[in-house]
């Protein structure tokens, strides 16, 4: 199961709401498929009448037996979930606590965390002039060592000194 985003509000008069998704769509849920609504900290089976996207980060979707805003008013807030496999970057994200070093300028600092923007990955790193964020792309990165948590990559020049 993987977390796709959260209903942020409901749209129009015929039940449906809006979804803010955590780093754009990885592809809309079909008719009559189930997708999970976090309620009370369970996911709550729904199927899907209708859903498309008006935006890269946002869904519109609607769910049968739901036709009013009333109806699904309560699920505002709450976490939308998908069936499914983790996707690539899922594995990427997992990378917070590993030193990061950079074999260009000899840089090396904590990753604190990993956030995931449209389009790509960012990690926030720790380093002497504060926290820099590290896009963490395939064609950057030179090796993962999870054993010893250590992530070699390949900077552009002036990257890891942009606070200096």
């Amino acid at each position: 199961m993987k977390t796709v985003g959260r209903i942020t509000k409901t749209y129009g008069y015929e039940g449906a709401v809006v979804v803010r998704m955590h780093g754009g769509i990885t592809g809309e849920p079909k008719q009559g498929e189930p997708v999970f609504v976090v309620t009370d900290g369970i996911p709550v089976p729904f199927f899907v009448r209708e859903a498309y996207c008006p935006a890269p980060d946002t869904l519109i979707i609607s769910f049968d037996d739901y036709v009013t805003a009333e109806s699904v008013a309560a699920l505002k807030g709450c976490e939308l979930i998908i069936a499914g496999e983790k996707e690539e970057g899922d594995e990427l994200q997992e990378l917070a606590g590993f030193t990061l070093t950079d074999t260009v300028s000899g840089f090396s600092g904590k990753v604190i965390s990993v956030k995931h923007n449209p389009g790509q990955l960012l990690a926030e790193v720790t380093s002497p002039a504060g926290v820099i964020l590290v896009p963490l792309h395939p064609d950057l990165i030179i090796s993962v060592d999870r054993r010893r948590k250590i992530i070699e990559m390949s900077l552009p020049e002036g990257l890891t000194s942009l606070n200096d």
